[in-house]
This record gives C-alpha cells, sequence and structure tokens, in this order.
C-alpha cells in the first residue's frame, strides 16, 4: 500500500521541480557586478540621442549561446494589496538598432536611444541566461531564466 503512495509523491516532485522560474537582477551604477557576470555601461549625450556602450563579461565559464541581449519595456503586475503578480517583457518600440559583437567570455552592445524614449519608466536593456544542466553528459536548457536589467535612465548623468 504505502508503494502506491511513494510513486505519486516522486511524479509530483519531478513536475514541480521543472517548473519555470523567472530571477531578475538589477544592474546600477553602485552594483555593476552580479553573478555570474560583470557590466560596465556608459552613456553619451548628444542634443536629441544618448549612445550606451554595454560591455558584459562572464566571471567563470563561457557565456551561453542561446544567452540574449536587447532593449525591451518592462511592466509588473500587482494584486490590489501591492504583491507582485507577474513580469511583462515587451520589445521596445521603436525598434533602436543593437550593434551586438559577441565571444566566448565578453559581449558589447552598442545602440542609440532618443532623450524622449528614456522618460519610459520601463525602459530597459536586459541580457538573459537561460539555466543548464548535464544530462548524459549533454548541456540541457532548463524553463528557468536570469534577466539582468539595466534602467538606462539610471547611467545618465545631467
Amino acid at each position: 500500500m504505502r508503494h502506491l503512495l511513494i510513486v505519486p509523491s516522486i511524479l509530483f516532485a519531478i513536475v514541480l521541480s521543472t517548473q519555470a522560474t523567472i530571477v531578475e537582477l538589477p544592474i546600477t551604477p553602485k552594483q555593476l557586478d552580479r553573478q555570474n557576470y560583470r557590466f560596465s555601461i556608459t552613456a553619451h549625450a548628444t542634443n536629441n540621442d544618448v549612445a550606451f556602450h554595454v560591455v558584459i563579461t562572464t566571471k567563470k565559464d563561457e557565456i551561453t549561446p542561446d544567452s540574449e541581449a536587447k532593449l525591451v519595456t518592462i511592466g509588473h503586475s500587482k494584486d490590489r494589496h501591492g504583491a507582485l503578480l507577474g513580469t511583462s517583457f515587451t520589445p521596445f518600440l521603436p525598434v533602436a538598432p543593437l550593434t551586438l559583437n559577441q565571444t566566448k567570455h565578453t559581449w558589447t552592445a552598442d545602440f542609440l536611444v532618443t532623450r524622449r524614449s528614456l522618460k519610459n519608466p520601463g525602459l530597459c536593456f536586459i541580457f538573459s541566461e537561460p539555466a543548464h544542466t548535464a544530462i548524459d553528459g549533454k548541456i540541457v536548457a532548463m524553463p528557468s531564466v536570469t534577466f539582468y536589467e539595466i534602467q538606462l535612465k539610471d547611467f545618465l548623468k545631467e
């Protein structure tokens, strides 16, 4: 009889362990070194635009090829008590040209954003890193992602 309870318990534990997890880590001017990465962000303002230069350097392993870097608008939904319900990532519009140079240990992004766009409170540059695990000697992506979020307006010196 106990065996009938053990098998469903194991299956339930396996199902729970495969749940997707999203981790959001803010990158700020005072906190550029987070978990597996070190960030360097510079901003140069002109009359109408701001040119950003972002360098992402891994502290240990190589940057996985399924990682991404892009401009997005982030929204957080909350319940009536203020508790976080979810996070949405929407592509930033209008699309800003982004040049991304990738090596195994460093990614460099260069892009222009209008000063008007920087007034959007959710405008961020994000670097996302999917979680991985080894199964039978092969590296497999897991349903979890870490988002390193850079609020661009935090890096303006005006």
